[in-house]
């Protein structure tokens, strides 16, 4: 006859079974590299494509052609990587919010090539200087658009909650998969 076991019982057993299953926790040295933003553990990369970002050209207003031109948002530059393959297209911003301390984004990409991706890393690059200023999940919503909202620095919430979605924006973006993860 068997014994019948309390709830209490069976958890206690569930849980000795996973904990001897589990696999031996990361070292601290391991768990701190997987903390770093991939600029900081791949810092030739980025260099390689802050660069390439950089040299986008990217035209507003009058001069504008392509698909966008109705749009109202500001033209960003932005390289896509993934499947080891570099991409240029340009990021229309169609929302652009800064409040207390987030960043809310919306913007949709010209020409994204091949079927489009669920998600992006999106790595914020400064237009004037290169450097990174922050990495973000993007969403896919609906026809190429992408939403993300991050909380930000108070030195870029200071410096970006002014800016209008017509504004000309301070960044560029390199957009990767996560199979391009650092």
């Amino acid at each position: 006859m068997k014994q019948e076991l309390t709830v209490e019982q069976l958890l206690r057993w569930r849980l000795a079974r996973a904990e001897a299953e589990a696999p031996p926790a990361p070292r601290g040295a391991c768990l701190l590299k997987f903390a770093r933003p991939w600029w900081e553990t791949r810092p030739e990369w980025f260099e390689l494509l802050a660069e390439r970002v950089g040299r986008i050209e990217t035209a507003y207003g009058y001069a504008m052609a392509g698909p966008n031109r109705n749009r109202s948002g500001h033209p960003v530059a932005a390289l896509i990587v993934r499947a080891g393959e570099e991409s240029e297209t340009v990021a229309c911003v169609l929302y652009f919010n800064v409040r207390e301390g987030r960043l809310r984004l919306r913007f949709q990409l010209d020409a994204l090539p091949g079927q489009a991706q669920e998600t992006f890393d999106v790595t914020f690059v400064n237009d004037k200087d290169a450097r990174p200023l922050l990495s973000a999940q993007a969403a896919l919503s609906v026809d190429s658009e992408y939403r993300l909202d991050v909380e930000i620095s108070e030195e870029l919430a200071r410096d970006w909650e002014p800016l209008k979605v017509t504004d000309r924006m301070p960044f560029r973006l390199i957009l990767r998969t996560e199979t391009e993860g650092g």
